[in-house]
């Protein structure tokens, strides 16, 4: 018999995955085997044999539910959002482009609302959300930096800098759902 296959140790071990039954099997397993392994070497340094001193190893390690709280507490949830919830935002985030800009009393909201469930969802990484982010701002600041630029200071012509404007407007936040619906799909 090892000193793992102890009663006290054995008893010990069933307490904290009793404990840690809300962890998931993996996490759980992975916990039990490090905590294993842990009183393995603790009761070889100490040559703990009897039954006083592997309670006194197992005194110090700490109580069986302060280690399954805190390796629940260390446990993060999965993000979970529904494929709806997600397209939904997306596409709320592709038209806010051309609703800003031609329908600012509807874009304006729709973008606010946009980004704020943008930052507040837990599927993507912050340096996705402010990739996402600074594509839907493009069309409607450079829309309002032509009410500040002086009508002399670019002389190109309407028409020159309507299609590319236009273009823009579209193309910058469906680009920006479309790189939110890549990095959703990526491994975490």
């Amino acid at each position: 018999m090892t000193i793992i296959d102890h009663p006290l140790v054995k008893k010990y071990l069933a307490a904290v995955a009793r404990e840690a039954a809300g962890l998931g099997p993996e996490r759980r397993n992975e916990l039990l085997a490090d905590l294993e392994e842990h009183i393995a070497v603790a009761l070889a340094e100490e040559s703990a044999s009897g039954d006083d001193e592997i309670r006194t190893v197992l005194a110090r390690l700490g109580d069986p539910r302060t280690i399954a709280a805190t390796a629940l507490g260390e446990e993060l949830p999965a993000p979970h959002a529904s494929r709806g919830r997600t397209l939904a935002l997306l596409g709320l985030l592709a038209v806010t482009g051309p609703l800003t800009v031609f329908g600012p009393v509807l874009g304006v909201p729709a973008l606010i609302g946009a980004i704020w469930w943008l930052w507040v969802a837990p599927l993507w990484r912050t340096r996705d959300k402010a990739i996402a982010t600074a594509a839907a701002l493009v069309p409607p600041l450079f829309a309002a930096s032509q009410w500040v630029i002086p009508a002399g200071a670019v002389n190109l012509g309407v028409g020159a800098l309507f299609v590319p404007f236009a273009l823009a407007v579209v193309a910058l936040p469906v680009a920006a759902g479309v790189h939110l619906l890549r990095a959703a799909r990526r491994p975490a």
